[in-house]
């Protein structure tokens, strides 16, 4: 029995999040202009890391069971540097410009004026947690995103989602599945002005992928067999 699953990519993308969630057009990618207005951001912060990782492995094909585990341990430590490096930067200036790194399971906080985008490393699990709160600001228009998921070429791997948030609406927490080797992109946004949204925001990947697991099962197999016949 074969073991496939999307190719594990990287690019480095952009995010910043919140409420009620409705799928968009798939065909659609809102979030490329980001993705190529911040592309010299993406590269030099680690964007297709891993290109190709496990993309198929066989039960039987101990080889490219130890080749996707080894790649897999190499990149997570490249990404898990990066989110180091983004989580001890974890709060922002209302005044600032540009894409915000999002970290592991750390909450970046801010106050949204006008636009907002944070980049996010690759997710190297099968699920992702995206949770975003309100906690206060004078703004009354709602504050509105779109949440994408971009291959190493920044394009549109899963639908588009639209979402907006507000006052009477301040929580939102949603965990997206199929999802491994993408990269979540979030942009937030409402009318320009002094009065704005303060909020707080984090991402949180899940255990890594199922292929990835199982393909360890067969290199550990493998090994105890190698090591058996070596007695």
């Amino acid at each position: 029995m074969s073991i496939t699953n999307r190719v594990l990519t990287t690019v480095i993308t952009v995010v910043a999040g919140a409420a009620t969630l409705t799928p968009a057009s798939a065909a659609a990618n809102p979030c490329q202009s980001e993705w190529v207005k911040f592309k010299n951001f993406f590269d030099q912060n680690g964007a297709k890391i891993a290109r190709g990782i496990c993309q198929l492995v066989n039960k039987s094909d101990a080889v490219a069971a130890k080749k996707c585990v080894d790649d897999f341990d190499a990149a997570k430590q490249k990404i898990d540097a990066k989110l180091a490096e983004y989580n001890a930067k974890a709060d922002d200036s209302q005044w600032k410009i540009g894409p915000r790194g999002l970290g592991e399971a750390t909450w970046a906080t801010g106050t949204l004026l006008g636009e907002r985008t944070f980049a996010g490393a690759p997710v190297l699990s099968d699920n992702w947690r995206l949770e975003l709160q309100r906690t206060g600001g004078k703004a009354t228009k709602p504050m509105r995103g779109t949440v994408c998921f971009l291959d190493a070429d920044g394009n549109l791997a899963l639908p588009a989602a639209t979402f907006a948030i507000d006052a009477g609406r301040p929580n939102y927490d949603n965990t997206f599945t199929g999802v491994a080797g993408l990269s979540p992109v979030i942009l937030l946004e409402k009318p320009l002005g002094l009065n704005g949204h303060q909020y707080q925001i984090r991402g949180t990947r899940g255990v890594e992928p199922t292929v990835v697991r199982e393909a360890r099962q067969v290199d550990t197999t493998a090994a105890k067999a190698a090591k058996m016949r070596g007695q």
